[in-house]
């Protein structure tokens, strides 16, 4: 962990640091729990390259949060994380701005790292491509950036009851790296935003090595919400080990108690 001159305490990680073949982990970063397995050495897995950066502000306003499913190799994730730690003073400014501009201003950022010429030319010189999602938690608002197959949830109360919980759209075909979406002449990718209900929210960013294992997939709404967030995800990780999923898998999750009132309608339709 390392400290900046804003305090900002962050982490990084890809999976050519540490693989977790075998090894089903569950850590905790201040208010965030990562869990990751790289998958069963007898069915197959020899490598990890998922990835992840996590920013969080010393007074819990927001968390800046990016995970990364390469293939091929880890380079371009590396790659990503390498490009926007060297322009972190500038994020950090971004995000200690009004949420009235917030998210505008970091979407404009983002796209503006992507599409220049340094970072495409970079990205011709590495070995295989990543998804990358980036989500912005601050204060009661969710923001998130996408490209590809990375999945984010969103689990409250409210929401369970409508069975809603996906917030993104996996897409293929979509990437950043050797093949790179923005060296389209129109980028593309999907982004969004998200009100946070009141009350208990669980926000839960996840690779689909997990989609592999029909077990997991099934169980996956119902354990990422109550209290019991690191043993949630233990349970999880461990269960892809038990079960000997070949691909690896990442999960960031954390919880935010939102105090602010959250959007209702005039009449008592949701309650």
């Amino acid at each position: 962990m390392v400290m900046s001159k804003h305090e900002v305490s962050e982490i990084n990680w890809t999976g050519s640091e540490n693989n977790f073949l075998d090894q089903p982990s569950v850590e905790s970063f201040k208010n965030i729990t990562m869990g990751r397995y790289g998958g069963s050495k007898s069915a197959g897995a020899t490598k990890n390259e998922d990835g992840l950066l996590i920013w969080c502000d010393p007074n819990n306003d927001w968390e800046f949060v990016i995970l990364l499913d390469a293939h091929s190799s880890s380079e371009s994730a590396e790659l990503i994380i390498n490009t926007l730690t060297k322009e972190k003073e500038n994020i950090f400014s971004i995000l200690n701005r009004s949420i009235k501009h917030l998210f505008i201003d970091i979407e404009s950022c983002i796209l503006e790292f992507f599409k220049s010429e340094n970072f495409v030319n970079a990205c011709k010189k590495v070995s295989g491509e990543t998804s990358c999602l980036i989500c912005v938690r601050k204060s009661n608002f969710l923001w998130w950036f996408s490209v590809g197959d990375c999945m984010l949830f969103l689990f409250h109360a409210d929401l369970l009851f409508w069975n809603q919980n996906m917030l993104n759209q996996r897409n293929f075909y979509e990437w950043i790296g050797k093949v790179n979406t923005f060296e389209l002449e129109v980028p593309c990718y999907s982004s969004g935003r998200r009100e946070l209900r009141t009350g208990f929210n669980n926000i839960l960013m996840v690779t689909d090595g997990f989609l592999q294992n029909d077990q997991q997939v099934n169980t996956i709404n119902n354990l990422f919400h109550g209290d019991d967030l690191s043993g949630n995800i233990n349970s999880f990780v461990r269960g892809l080990h038990n079960d000997k999923t070949i691909d690896s898998t990442t999960l960031i999750s954390w919880n935010v108690e939102n105090i602010k009132s959250s959007s209702k309608p005039s009449d008592s339709q949701y309650g």
